[in-house]
């Protein structure tokens, strides 16, 4: 298991733009060249990881940030749909990270029954 998480880091990084800490709402929605697109949906592919393993482990110490169907298998375009729907929820800047964007759709797009146990997620706007 930590031989995988090494890897995906490693890989993560590599492909990132060297320039880049993270990627912005402006430049993810418009990028200067046709191949920063394709580090873009890598990046937000990566930070889509990121915030599931965040998520496994919140929900073993004290409650997740958000409840997913335990069958979704969320692709890399629904992905895309949470964090643009959350941008353009909130009225985002152009300066905002992609990853707090998608952090935010996913607790939109999947809440947690506000007992404290799981909901078998989709949407409730009644919830923010």
């Amino acid at each position: 298991m930590n031989r995988w998480i090494v890897a995906a880091c490693f890989l993560a990084f590599t492909l990132a733009p060297a320039a880049a800490g993270d990627v912005r709402l402006d430049s993810y929605r418009h990028p200067e060249k046709e191949v920063n697109r394709f580090y873009n949906q890598t990046y937000l592919e990566g930070a889509k990881g990121g915030l599931m393993m965040f998520n496994a482990w919140a929900r073993r110490h004290g409650g997740p940030a958000f409840c997913m169907p335990p069958d979704l298998a969320l692709t890399a375009e629904q992905a895309e749909e949470i964090m643009l729907k959350a941008a353009d929820k909130r009225q985002a800047k152009a300066e905002v990270p992609i990853s707090a964007l998608l952090f935010w759709g996913m607790q939109d797009s999947f809440p947690c029954d506000k007992t404290g146990g799981d909901k078998a997620g989709g949407e409730n706007p009644d919830n923010h």
